[in-house]
């Protein structure tokens, strides 16, 4: 059996961050301990990178890039099969769910902390990394928020965005801690299962989307907001201190 070469030290800085920021954040991860974690010293990690953010940045890129691919390949290959008609409800969502879920779904321990590593970069309040975040989800997110408005031409853009963060969210909740879900349902709901994954999130927000296309032709001009669903004001209550 050939004997396994050891990672580059670029690699073992790229593969520790990961580790390190899917556990603890971007913002409790230090280069120390990252730089620690890959066997090198801080300065090759300042020497290949430049700074945290730029660590940061490569690992996204890095790992978020086949996601990117694999994102627009199946919304580009739904549209090439709708022959220019507006793709369902259904179908977008696939393409929105179905590649990170699919990766989480793969056995071996390296797929599982890069799905948690997205989840916990899609949930980080820093500004930062959220910043970085949009950099490099941008393409994937214009891609959809069209397909989206040729899908539901004339929707109000505040409701149809809502919705895609709805589902991005939901997106990141069953990436960060995939094994929490499983045991809180006692075994009920597996992400492992993607196809079930999938089906049932597909199944969920499907509605919210297609209401859109029935509401529309009940708002009131001007207004940007669904007439299903109008603005409300909500009681506050005030506290004593």
């Amino acid at each position: 059996m050939p004997k396994q070469t050891d990672p580059d030290p670029q690699t073992r800085i790229l593969d520790a961050a990961e580790d390190a920021i899917g556990e603890m954040g971007f913002a409790g991860a230090s280069l120390r301990h990252i730089a620690t974690a890959a066997r090198v010293n801080l300065a090759t990690a300042y020497y290949y990178f430049g700074s945290k953010r730029g660590l940061m940045e490569a690992v996204l890129k890095r790992r978020l890039g086949p996601l990117r691919e694999e994102h627009l390949a199946l919304l580009r290959g739904f549209e090439a099969a709708a022959r220019g008609r507006p793709l369902p409800a259904e179908k977008i969502l696939e393409a929105m769910l179905l590649p990170p879920l699919r990766l989480a779904a793969k056995a071996p321990a390296k797929h599982q902390a890069v799905t948690r590593l997205v989840g916990r970069i899609v949930t980080e309040p820093h500004a930062e990394t959220q910043e970085v975040l949009r950099g490099q989800r941008a393409e994937v997110w214009t891609a959809f928020r069209k397909a989206w408005q040729r899908s539901l031409p004339g929707a109000s853009l505040s409701e149809l965005l809502w919705r895609m963060e709805f589902v991005w969210g939901a997106l990141a909740f069953v990436l960060c801690n995939p094994r929490k879900i499983e045991l809180e349902t006692h075994g009920a709901c597996n992400p492992a299962r993607t196809d079930e994954v999938v089906g049932c999130m597909i199944h969920f927000f499907s509605p919210g989307f297609r209401n859109l296309a029935r509401g529309k032709a009940k708002s009131r001009p001007g207004s940007p907001t669904n007439a299903r669903f109008p603005r409300q004001k909500f009681a506050t209550t005030k506290t004593n201190a």
